[in-house]
């Protein structure tokens, strides 16, 4: 057993508790050459946002940049690279320059790989799974060991004792094992509006929205959320779920799936649509709302809108939302929202929420991430892992909330990473919104205000709508679509707190008006 599984194993026994052990084992495979290709771009990324002060360097270049075909004669090829090159802050650039064969996974839904049927037939894990469910009896479908695709990895609950002997049995093909760690919505506090004469003001639309410009970019480019062509752009929110029938959602929910602790999808449909809770209603308010309050609620009220639920009640599993991830992705979702996490001090490569995300960017769908409610020197996962788009809040005056996690993280040893470029140094999170006496909906035809990054993430999720709607983004390829739109709206933010980057704003504050233009400008 080599010796980061061996370690990983280790604190799993150490720090779990309990009869059983439920975790996710990861596969070695095609998707570790592809991660392993997009971190060299991330490095040459880093090492230009290091010396940069102006959030604008980030920016992609023009499109016709990132036509590197086959076709094009070697001196136009040459071209391209010079100029994908002199744009090395923009991480789309450095993806093309590579090369990155993301096509590989921009195919649609993977199929069982090799490792995955091999390990289900070992013998250990057939006589482990076999003696769990003989002690579960009623409850011994939860032990039924659960294939999730999109990261090559299989949700597994054994006991305790019988862990070690299925890991070292198949120690060859498996990449990672990691506790399946319960996630809980980031607790979130309702607001007092009448605190603040700045946000009571506000009749016609909620602050936030008029904030990151979603009502001057509704009225330049002519769109909320709906394409040229009449599509609409699809926002998929895994939460505690979303209530069909409140006036600002039923209009745009289209679909919904629940999933359980496995990541196993158990209902789908409309009609089993519910929240477990309020949380994911307020946050599907904020993506796409409309104004049946008297005033409009949603960056993007044309917008689609799919509703995962995978937090019950505001508590779920890590491959609860792996799954949920894959079922949105699968859904052709170009947004998903993550408004969740736990806490986390220790960054790391290649884990469940990395294979996730990364799996999602290359097929084209962006994934934006709260990056938590515990304050400065915290963050949480997904919100800080590097590929996440990771949000913090701000109020209405533009200070950063008090509650708003930031940290600058160091990696130092992964085995996905070459010793070479490391230490990997960079800091979370990405950009700041409106997170602060939020307006939006709740269960039973009513609108609250809420406090929390939770309430800052969907701000984004809508504006990355009202960027795919206003642009010709759709029409690139998927495993540029992600990148470019990433790129656009931290290049298009307004520089906040400290010049460049910092732990509180990121790199500024949502403007997706700016954002918007800076895209038609460079053709797309």
């Amino acid at each position: 057993m080599k010796k980061e599984l061996k370690g990983q194993m280790e604190r799993i026994m150490d720090e779990s508790s309990g009869a059983y052990t439920d975790v996710i084992v990861q596969f070695r495979s095609e998707g570790d050459q592809q991660l392993s290709e997009l971190l060299k771009a991330v490095f040459e990324t880093e090492s230009h946002r290091s010396m940069m002060v102006s959030p604008s360097h980030m920016l992609p270049p023009q499109a016709d940049a990132f036509e590197l075909k086959s076709a094009v004669s070697a001196s136009q090829q040459r071209r391209v690279r010079k100029l994908l090159r002199e744009q090395g802050a923009s991480f789309s650039a450095n993806v093309a320059l590579g090369n990155v064969a993301l096509e590989l996974l921009a195919k649609g839904a993977r199929e069982a790989v090799p490792a995955a049927g091999r390990f289900m037939s070992s013998s250990k894990l057939v006589s482990a799974v076999s003696s769990i469910k003989s002690r579960l009896k009623s409850k011994a479908d939860t032990a039924e060991p659960m294939h999730l695709k999109n990261i090559d990895g299989m949700r597994v609950k054994v006991h305790r004792g019988d862990l070690p002997d299925v890991i070292q049995e198949n120690a060859e093909q498996i990449d990672g094992v990691f506790e399946n760690v319960t996630i809980k919505t980031p607790p979130v506090s309702p607001a007092d509006v009448s605190a603040s004469a700045s946000t009571v003001s506000y009749t016609g639309t909620t602050w936030g929205v008029e904030c990151a410009k979603a009502l001057s970019a509704w009225a330049a480019f002519g769109t909320r959320g709906e394409r040229s062509d009449g599509t609409k752009v699809k926002v998929a929110v895994l939460d505690t779920g979303v209530d069909p029938t409140h006036p600002d959602i039923k209009p745009r929910l289209t679909d919904f799936a629940e999933f359980d602790s496995s990541g196993s999808m158990i209902t789908q449909g409309l009609g089993h649509a519910r929240d477990s809770g309020s949380h994911g209603t307020h946050v599907s308010g904020t993506v796409v709302g409309g104004n049946s309050s008297g005033g409009w609620i949603g960056m993007a009220p044309d917008a689609e809108l799919i509703g995962g639920l995978v937090l019950n009640g505001g508590s779920g599993s890590l491959a609860q939302i792996i799954g949920g991830i894959g079922w949105a992705v699968n859904s052709d979702a170009d947004v998903i929202n993550l408004s969740l996490g736990g806490l986390t001090f220790d960054p790391d490569v290649g884990t469940p929420y990395q294979r996730a995300i990364v799996d999602a960017l290359v097929r084209g769908t962006l994934v934006v991430a709260a990056i938590g409610n515990d304050g400065h020197q915290t963050t949480g996962a997904p919100g800080n892992d590097y590929f996440s788009l990771a949000v913090g809040a701000h109020d209405e005056n533009i200070r950063c909330a008090g509650f708003s996690g930031g940290r600058t993280h160091i990696l130092r040893q992964s085995s996905h990473i070459d010793p070479q470029f490391l230490p990997l140094v960079y800091t979370k999170p990405d950009m700041g919104a409106p997170g602060v006496r939020v307006k939006s909906s709740v269960p039973g035809d009513a609108w609250e205000a809420f406090n929390g990054t939770s309430m800052a993430t969907p701000h984004v999720a809508g504006a990355a709508a009202l960027l795919l709607a206003a642009t010709g983004l759709s029409s690139r390829p998927a495993q540029q679509r992600a990148f470019l739109a990433r790129d656009l709206l931290l290049g298009g933010v307004s520089d906040t707190g400290e010049s460049g980057q910092d732990q509180r704003f990121g790199y500024g504050a949502l403007n997706v008006l700016k954002s918007i233009d800076e895209a038609l400008q460079r053709g797309f």
